[in-house]
């Protein structure tokens, strides 16, 4: 049997998916097939463009693996480019890090597809060269991150005669990037590298003013490494991010409340609701904290981090300063003497294959539809992903300055939120695969929807559907959905939270039970299920 669950905004995507599976492929396969098509259809988000952090249990091996292939600061990059304007970080050619999203589907499937080559490519272009509906999502952030007026690619696929913006149900059509991927089909995943693409790539790219150049691309590899993990008191294994993903706050978060010994009891009444709300709020709050000290560990030594972050002991210290009738307004008391910015927009795909093989998968071009641009040449959208490092010259509202361990240097990895996880229970199956869209709430989404699953006893369309709360320390209060009881904020206002109504994530997760597999795509974006016997 083969699972897959995965935020998307289409309609040809369970057939890609079937005919992946049903010509023995595996999850590595779908994988990347998937992604090769929500890069077309979703590409307000993801795309050849940006990078992704990719979580992967190999059931035979009974092994989890972790693949980076997180963008990059330019060679050239200097702090000083962005002292006068920070927002340059975000918008036009300077804000573009080097893309790994093609690099890593290409070492993937060196390592370990199975299927041919262009046989996972080639369902994305001919999914391009049909179009795809414009989504009401996407419609929308057209307006949350403006396009460049000039764009030729742009304009051709996403505007009318009149020069007005198509609006959603409209098919789209993007040429250019179709005969890209139809190159990529043929030549391989290095091209955008070291072969034609990378020429036209960088000619454009050059031309709008940016500084990434073709020893950039040519050094440019994905990266292998260990994953983050620890093991709860049942027996449970998590695996997920290490640096410059968050799975280490994400790890932090789990291991404080995994205390508490959660069940469904302590969201029966309003007592135990508020009561259980406040601990994990405070979790959040101790463990973002904590990610303002994480950073490309090829650049900074945080291994004592990681292994605090990790630690069982660690865990329990900060779980006894958790004071159950009150909380605290004060950055500092939770431990914060720096902070971060915070990342963007992001897609997700869970899957598990019929060799009991599970990957994670999340992908980014930063903010929506990147920094704006597309290469001229190739339809490729840049990302903007020089926005998520921490500036030195800048302070937030709290006068904290910007995180050191996640300031730019050339050839560096700024930090994200993106948690790919995958939960493996105490016989070495995957149990549960989960990740999120979203910027900064992706890790808290992610935690809230394993304490839902694993230890409030919800199915996964409960866990996934239920509404959230979030904090992130910066600002100083609880983000939350619309359906939270306004009983249960009222409590957390008495405990002294200021509570905000804004949260804006996105959930995919399998879970895995007695040999049935349960999958839940959300419903706040719109996403597909598929499964295969």
């Amino acid at each position: 049997m083969a699972w897959g669950t995965h935020v998307w905004n289409g309609g040809s995507k369970f057939m890609v998916f079937q005919d992946i599976l049903e010509k023995n492929g595996t999850a590595v396969d779908a994988a990347i097939a998937t992604m090769f098509c929500n890069g077309v259809v979703t590409m307000q988000s993801m795309g050849l463009g940006g990078g992704f952090l990719m979580t992967l249990y190999k059931r035979d091996e009974e092994k989890a693996y972790f693949l980076n292939a997180r963008e990059k600061a330019p060679l050239a990059v200097k702090n000083e480019m962005f002292k006068k304007d920070e927002s340059i970080s975000k918008r036009g050619a300077l804000a573009v890090a080097v893309p790994g999203e093609l690099k890593g589907y290409w070492e993937l499937y060196k390592r370990f597809g199975t299927l041919e080559w262009k046989d996972l490519v080639q369902p994305a272009v001919d999914l391009c060269n049909k179009g795809y509906i414009m989504t009401k999502h996407q419609y929308n952030a057209f307006f949350k991150n403006k396009l460049d007026d000039e764009d030729t690619n742009f304009n051709k696929w996403f505007k009318d005669k009149n020069n007005e913006y198509k609006k959603y149900g409209s098919r789209i059509v993007p040429t250019k990037l179709c005969k890209t991927l139809s190159l990529i089909a043929v030549n391989g995943g290095d091209d955008l590298y070291n072969g034609t693409l990378a020429k036209m790539f960088l000619d454009d790219l050059k031309e709008a003013g940016g500084i990434i150049t073709s020893e950039d691309l040519e050094k440019y590899e994905a990266e292998w490494m260990d994953p983050i993990s620890i093991k709860f008191s049942t027996q449970e294994t998590v695996y997920t991010s290490p640096p410059p993903g968050s799975g280490a706050i994400l790890t932090l978060i789990l291991g404080i409340l995994d205390g508490y010994q959660f069940d469904r009891d302590n969201i029966e009444d309003l007592n135990s609701t508020v009561l259980t709300y406040h601990r994990i709020i405070e979790a959040f709050k101790y463990a973002y904290a904590k990610r303002t000290e994480l950073g490309d560990t090829n650049f900074v030594n945080i291994s004592d981090l990681l292994s605090n972050l990790t630690s069982q002991e660690y865990a329990h210290n900060i779980r006894s300063k958790i004071m159950d009738n009150t909380t605290f307004q004060d950055p500092k008391h939770y431990g914060a003497v720096f902070y971060d910015k915070g990342d963007h927009g992001t897609a997700h795909i869970s899957i598990i294959d019929q060799n009991g093989d599970a990957i994670s998968i999340t992908s980014s071009i930063n903010l929506f539809f990147g920094n704006g641009m597309t290469s001229k040449q190739t339809g490729i959208i840049y990302n903007s992903v020089i926005d998520d490092f921490s500036f030195p010259y800048f302070k937030n509202y709290f006068g904290l300055p910007g995180s050191p361990n996640n300031k730019m240097q050339p050839g560096k990895r700024p930090l994200s939120s993106m948690s790919p996880t995958i939960i493996v229970d105490k016989d070495g199956d995957a149990k549960m695969v989960v990740g999120a869209s979203g910027g900064t709430v992706i890790t808290s989404t992610v935690a809230w929807t394993i304490i839902r699953s694993l230890w409030f006893e919800e199915n996964v369309k409960e866990a996934v559907d239920a509404p959230r709360i979030h904090h992130q320390l910066y600002p100083m209060q609880i983000m939350y959905e619309y359906g939270v009881l306004q009983q249960v904020l009222d409590g957390l206002k008495a405990l002294g939270h200021k509570v905000q109504r804004n949260l804006s994530s996105i959930v995919c997760a399998l879970k895995k039970e007695n040999g049935k597999i349960t999958a839940n795509a959300d419903y706040r974006k719109g996403g597909d299920v598929y499964g295969l016997t």
